[in-house]
This record gives structure tokens, sequence and C-alpha cells, in this order.
């Protein structure tokens, strides 16, 4: 292998390194941001509930309010799925860090299996970018259900 073609697979490496590192950043913010509203929504949703279930009867239009935010937390937080949404970020982020490790072990194999090791990693990107439309609890995951066989 020449020094030309040596110094195209590091570069070649070093910007899908770059691109997965980029890939894997929002699924970062947004496995923060869903387990925040997974996990405040159920707080809150408990919080009412116990609320609806401590207070005395006279105060039984409280409880009513109670009741019915937490029927409305309920269905919200099913509505739009926050736990599985906090899960898929976390698989995904998982996914493109994953192959940034194997990107860094392209380094150390033999010069020959080098090139065929990185086609092999750009294919692996495209199939999780594939992935990337599954958002659970959104609309493009749940069209995407009609197309399955």
């Amino acid at each position: 292998m020449t020094a030309a073609d040596e110094n195209g697979l590091v570069q070649a490496a070093d910007n899908l390194r770059a691109t997965l590192e980029a890939a894997a950043r929002p699924h970062a913010r947004g496995a923060r941001i869903d387990s925040a509203w997974h996990n405040a929504g159920t707080g809150l949703a408990l919080a009412a509930t116990t609320a609806a279930t401590i207070l005395p009867s006279n105060h039984s239009s409280w409880a009513r309010v109670a009741a019915g935010a937490a029927t409305f937390l309920i269905a919200l937080l099913r509505a739009l799925d926050f736990g599985s949404r906090w899960r898929w970020h976390l698989n995904m982020r998982a996914r493109y860090t994953s192959l940034v490790d194997r990107v860094d072990r392209v380094a150390v194999l033999p010069a020959d299996r080098r090139p065929e090791a990185l086609a092999q990693l750009y294919d692996e990107l495209a199939k999780i970018r594939g992935q990337e439309r599954a958002v659970p609890g959104s609309a493009s995951s749940l069209a995407s259900l009609g197309n399955t066989p």
C-alpha cells in the first residue's frame, strides 16, 4: 500500500469518526430530555394520584381535580412514550459509539484489510441511519408501521 493510499485511509477513518461522533451527540441530548419528561411526568402523576387518594372527603372537588390531572398526565405520557424514546436514544447513541470504537480498531489491522474494514463500517453506518426515523411515539415511526410486510 502506498503512502498516498494510507493517507487516504487515515483521512476516511477520521471523517467517519467525526461523522459518528456528530450523529451520536443529539442522542445524548435526546436521552436526557426524554428521561426528564418520563421521570418527572411519572412523579407528577404519582403525586396527583396520591393527593386524590388522601384528600379528605370534604375536599372532594380538589380530589377530582387531582384525579383528572393524574389521568391526563398518564394519558399524555403513554401517548408520547417518553420511556421508549429515552431507551431508543440510549441504544442509538450506543450503536454510533460502538462504531467509533471499531473505527479506532481499523488502525491496528494489517494494511491490506483496512480498506475492507472501513467499507464495512460505512455500510453499518448506513443501516444505523436507516433506524433514525423510527423514534418511538413519533408520527414517522407510526407511518413506517404501515409499510412493514
